[in-house]
C-alpha cells in the first residue's frame, strides 16, 4: 500500500510566468492532495476530502494509473483513493497535486519502474492534458519542494511569510490561458525578462526586499485580474498595509502576498478572511479560505498510513 501527499503550489509569482513556482505549507493544518493505492481484487476509485464535490467525470488520477501501467507492464488491480484537499480551478496547483501524488503513488506501488526523469516527464505530460500546455511552474515545486525556476531550486528569505487567499470561485487554467495576448511589445518582454533575472540574483544575494519589489506583472495580471471580483482594491490594500509583494496565484482566483513581519501578516490574514468571505457570498461561491504559509521544502512525499492531520480552515458563510 502506498500513500503520497502532494502540496499546494503558487505559480508565476508575478515575475516568472509559466516558469516560477513555490510549494506551500500552511502554518496550521495541511493544504494538498493525497493518493492512496492498495492491492485489490478489482480496480476501484473513490474521491474523499473537503473538495470531493469538485470532482466529476473522468479523472486524471485514473489516466495516471493507465500511463504507469503501460510503462511498467503490470496491471495488478488496485483500490485507489484521491483525497481532494484543494479546490479545483483555484490557482493553487490543484491539478498538479493530483497528478504528482498519483504518478508517485502508482510508481511506488508497482515497484518504481520509472526513474525520476521518467516520472517527472509523465507528470508534466498529464498536467498538460488538463491545462492546455506544458509548463512546469506547478509540477516542479509540487514534486520536488521549495521555490523553483524550472527544476532549479532558488533560496527564499527565511523571514518571508506567504499569504494565500481563495475567494471560493472557480477559474479553469485552460480558459484563463485563452484570455492572454498572443503577442506583447518587445520592450515589455525585455523588461520582464530583466526583472526575472534581477529577482533570481537578489535571492541569491539575500536581498529579500529587492527580490519582492521585482515581483510585478505588467503582462498577464492585467488580462486576468478582471475575472476576480474586487481584485484591484484588495491588491492595493495588501500593498498599502505591509505586503512586500502581491499578485495572482497561478491563473487565479487565489491571490498571494509576501510579508516579512509576523504581526503584519496576521493583520493581513484577518482582512483577507473578511474579503474572501465577502466575495464568496456575493458570487455564491463556496469553501473560501485564507491561510498563512511557509515554504514546503520537501514536495511530494510518502505519508505514514496511520497519521491523521487536520486540513486548513474553510471559511463559513
Amino acid at each position: 500500500m502506498s500513500r503520497i501527499f502532494a502540496p499546494a503550489t503558487s505559480a508565476n509569482l508575478s515575475v516568472g510566468f509559466d516558469n516560477l513556482g513555490i510549494a506551500l505549507r500552511p502554518l496550521s493544518g495541511i493544504l494538498g492532495d493525497e493518493v492512496l493505492v492498495a492491492p485489490s481484487g478489482i480496480d476501484g476509485f473513490t474521491v474523499t476530502g473537503p473538495y470531493a464535490g469538485d470532482i466529476a467525470g473522468p479523472n486524471i488520477v485514473l489516466r495516471a494509473l493507465e500511463r504507469v501501467r503501460a510503462d511498467c507492464g503490470h496491471r495488478d488491480p488496485v483500490a485507489v483513493e484521491l483525497h481532494k484537499g484543494m479546490p479545483v480551478g483555484s490557482g493553487l496547483g490543484s491539478s498538479a497535486a493530483s497528478v504528482v501524488a498519483a504518478v508517485r503513488a502508482f510508481n511506488e506501488h508497482y515497484g518504481r519502474p520509472l526513474d525520476q526523469e521518467a516520472e517527472m516527464a509523465m507528470m508534466g505530460e498529464l498536467e498538460a492534458e488538463l491545462s492546455g500546455g506544458l509548463h512546469w511552474d506547478n509540477i516542479m515545486p509540487c514534486a520536488l519542494g521549495g521555490l523553483r525556476l524550472g527544476d532549479t531550486r532558488l533560496p527564499v528569505p527565511a523571514s518571508w511569510i506567504w499569504l494565500v487567499v481563495y475567494p471560493g470561485i472557480r477559474l479553469e487554467t485552460r480558459a484563463m490561458r485563452e484570455v492572454l495576448p498572443l503577442n506583447i511589445p518587445l520592450g515589455v518582454a525585455v523588461a520582464q525578462a530583466a526583472r526575472l533575472g534581477r529577482f533570481v540574483d537578489a535571492l541569491h544575494r539575500g536581498d529579500g526586499p529587492l527580490a519582492a519589489s521585482l515581483m510585478v506583472d505588467p503582462v498577464i495580471e492585467p488580462c486576468r485580474s478582471p475575472m476576480i471580483p474586487g481584485y484591484a482594491e484588495f491588491h492595493a490594500n495588501l500593498l498599502s498595509t505591509g505586503a512586500l509583494a502581491a499578485g495572482i496565484s497561478g491563473s487565479g482566483p487565489t491571490i498571494f502576498a509576501v510579508f516579512d513581519d509576523a504581526g503584519t501578516a496576521a493583520q493581513a490574514l484577518a482582512h483577507a478572511t473578511d474579503w474572501a468571505r465577502t466575495v464568496s457570498s456575493a458570487t455564491k461561491g463556496s469553501n473560501a479560505f485564507a491561510s498563512l504559509c511557509s515554504v514546503d521544502e520537501l514536495g511530494a512525499r510518502s505519508v505514514d498510513l496511520g497519521k491523521k492531520e487536520q486540513p486548513h480552515g474553510i471559511l463559513q458563510p
